[in-house]
């Protein structure tokens, strides 16, 4: 704790930017999952094409909600 007490409030703030930015792209790449999930589920004709979706679709809806957060909290 004594490295963030340390640093100054621009450092802060470049700090927020990175993490909101890093997010931002983690977005970025759960939405090409979402999008390359689909299309494999479309190609390929397996029992657990649903299940396979359903988990793509709760860790984008999942990171979603953690940039949400991270917004109101920083």
């Amino acid at each position: 704790m004594e490295i963030l007490s340390s640093l100054n409030t621009s450092g802060l703030l470049l700090l927020k930017i990175a993490i909101l930015f890093s997010l931002l792209l983690y977005i970025v790449f759960s939405l090409v999952v979402v999008k390359q999930v689909n299309l494999m589920t479309d190609t390929l004709d397996v029992e657990i094409d649903r299940f396979i979706r359903f988990l793509a679709n709760v860790q984008l809806i999942f990171v979603m909600g953690v940039f949400v957060f991270s917004l109101i909290t920083l």
